[in-house]
């Protein structure tokens, strides 16, 4: 005897195309910052030494983490309705720059790393992964309007 087979609900058309931007986005946005990234650190540690290498080193995690937990947040919110998506990526980005500015006040004056290496590393990976998002958001051709 078998039980009441469910059928799953379909999902929104919305849904396929958040999932497809983010995937698009993180891959041309990886594409972009990593080797940013492998060269923030090697600048850093022949300019600056150890200190510059861990500088570089924390800046490129911390810019990394930063623009994976974006395409992470779209892709779990892409079952939600379209509003939930940008509540989502709204959200997302306050915790980021909130964490950042914490980590920022806790390792002021520090002489762990190098400031001004880590803030290089992290501009030039952010801005390559924001560059990669765009770039992955122009290709992959999403509809403006789904319905």
């Amino acid at each position: 005897m078998t039980g009441p087979t469910t059928v799953p609900e379909p999902d929104a058309p919305h849904v396929k195309t958040v999932l497809r931007l983010a995937a698009t986005m993180q891959r041309h946005a990886l594409l972009l910052s990593v080797p940013l990234g492998i060269a923030a650190v090697a600048l850093g540690g022949v300019l600056r030494g150890t200190p510059g290498l861990v500088g570089a080193l924390i800046g490129v995690v911390l810019g990394l983490a930063a623009g994976l937990i974006t395409t992470l947040v779209m892709r779990g919110t892409a079952r939600t309705s379209p509003a939930g998506v940008m509540i989502g990526a709204m959200t997302s980005l306050a915790g980021k720059i909130l964490l950042l500015m914490l980590f920022l006040v806790a390792f002021r004056g520090t002489t762990l790393f190098d400031n001004r290496v880590f803030g290089f590393a992290l501009l030039a990976v952010t801005v390559g992964w924001i560059a990669g998002e765009v770039i992955g958001f122009v290709r992959a051709k999403a509809p403006v309007l789904d319905l």
